[in-house]
Order: C-alpha cells, then sequence, then structure tokens
C-alpha cells in the first residue's frame, strides 16, 4: 500500500505523539510529520506535500481557523484536505470552520476509532485512499498498541490483569514532576494499571507524564522497573468530598530494552 503524507499540528508534543501512534498502529505505511503551531505548519507545506493536515484550532502564533483560511487562499494549496480538531464544538464555531472551507471537523474529546473514522473518510473522499484500502484498515483492536491512545478517549477499562504480590510487593513509587509519594497498586498489566495514593501527597494532572515504580518476585531477589506512562484517569478513592484516597490509572508508553524485559519478567513472576 503507498505511504500517506499526513501534517498534524497541535501545540500538545504529548497529543501530537498520541495522534501519530494511534494513526501508524493502524496503518504503518503512514508518513506522519509534526508542527506545533500554525506557522510552522505553514513553513512546511511551502516546503512539502500532505495527503490530509490535521489542525488543532487552538494555538500559539497562528491558530488553525487562520492557518485554514491562508491554505484556502493559496492556489497551490486551496484544495489540500484539512481537518479542524477543537474543543471549540459551539454552533457558530462550526459554522466558521465550514465557511472556512474545512473538510471535517472532530471535537474534543474523542476517541481513537473516531479519529481514525475521520481520516479515512476524509482520504477516500479526496482520492488519497480507495474504498479497498480503506476497507483493509478495520482491525481497530491493534489501537490499543499504540502505547498511549486511551488518552484521546479518557481511558477504558482494564482487560484481564495480573496482580502484584500482597504486602510489601503490592507497593509501588509514582513520581510526577517534583512530586513523588508511595501508592498502592491494586492492577497491572501490559497496557496500564490502577493504583491508589493520598492527595495529601501526590495529585498528578489527568494526562500528564509519570513515572511508575514496580517491584515484584521471590523476597530474596525482589524484581524492580521504573516504567514510562500518563496519567488516564483520576477518581475519590471514596465517596466522599474530603476523603484523602486518590485512585489513579495509568497507561504505560512504550518501553524499550532492558526496562522492556525486567518488566516482563516482573508480570510473569509467581506472586
Amino acid at each position: 500500500m503507498k505511504k500517506i503524507r499526513l501534517l498534524t499540528v497541535d501545540d500538545d508534543k504529548f497529543i501530537r505523539n498520541l495522534v501519530q501512534k494511534t494513526l501508524k498502529t493502524e496503518y504503518s505505511n503512514f508518513d506522519v510529520q509534526e508542527a506545533d503551531h500554525g506557522r510552522r505548519a505553514q513553513a512546511l507545506m511551502q516546503k512539502h506535500s500532505y495527503d490530509l493536515v490535521l489542525c488543532d484550532w487552538e494555538m500559539p502564533e497562528m491558530n488553525g481557523l487562520e492557518l485554514l483560511q491562508w491554505v484556502r487562499s493559496e492556489e497551490e494549496h486551496k484544495d489540500q484536505p484539512f481537518i479542524l480538531v477543537t474543543s471549540l464544538d459551539s454552533k457558530d464555531n462550526v459554522i466558521q470552520a465550514v465557511e472556512a472551507g474545512v473538510d471535517d471537523y472532530i471535537a474534543k474529546p474523542f476517541t481513537p476509532e473516531q479519529l481514525l473514522g475521520k481520516v479515512v473518510k476524509t482520504l477516500v473522499k479526496k482520492g488519497h485512499l480507495t474504498q479497498e484500502e480503506a476497507a483493509a484498515m478495520k482491525h481497530r483492536e491493534r489501537i490499543a498498541a499504540a502505547g498511549g491512545a486511551e488518552l484521546l478517549a479518557g481511558g477504558r477499562s482494564l482487560p484481564k490483569t495480573k496482580k502484584v504480590a500482597k504486602g510489601p510487593k503490592s507497593k509501588g513509587l509514582l513520581v510526577a514532576g517534583e512530586a513523588r509519594a508511595p501508592v498502592t497498586v491494586k492492577d497491572v498489566n501490559r497496557r496500564e494499571a490502577r493504583l491508589l495514593a493520598k492527595r495529601s501527597e501526590i495529585q498528578p494532572a489527568l494526562g500528564s507524564l509519570v513515572h511508575v515504580g514496580l517491584m515484584g518476585g521471590p523476597d530474596e531477589q525482589p524484581l524492580k522497573v521504573s516504567l514510562r506512562a500518563f496519567v488516564s484517569g483520576l477518581k475519590l478513592g471514596e465517596l466522599n468530598p474530603r476523603t484523602d484516597q486518590l485512585q489513579i490509572r495509568v497507561v504505560f508508553l512504550k518501553q524499550e530494552g532492558e526496562v522492556a524485559e525486567q518488566f516482563e519478567r516482573l508480570l510473569n513472576s509467581p506472586t
């Protein structure tokens, strides 16, 4: 299948990475380039051609609507397929986008399936993908392997999990920026974990990057590993607004080399 060149424009690098992983997991022939605001995207489009531009609305320098207006005013780019992504979903904003010539519109928050659906629909409509090629991209179960796309959907329930050992080995460490605190590991698997922490000790933001320290294995030779992750869910540990208990759901990013091997050994260690 042919390469599809796509430009994703968003001032949030974390979201750009998640969009890229979601798309490339579904279709490895996506060539995804990035820009952190409209001016940079404008410069890239003057040097390269793209099958689709996926652009956030609210950005510094030049926002998504301004970039779209520039695209439609340029003879060379006036037919450029263009999708706006935004939390500005009022009727007036939609009218603005349509009047500016947007091809489609995605309101935040959205699921990986919605993102892929909009992208594929626009590529087929504009003739950059055939119906047959689009039909080959229907394996949605592979999205989970993207290592983070759940953030776009606000998180999803844990699949069957392997619990860490009870007692001291059910404890872990959560590091968020300068803050670090012990946590109780309720459930963990290769993709995500559910943690219990004290609000008085740590309160990570939804979507923030964190490190999760886990321990397991035999007492004489415990296994320890520190994993990169992001926070996909937060809720109180009790039905009491004053509770100090905080449930934190994290989704692991792709781990490399020795860290990935240690994590696999920990998951497979006897409890």
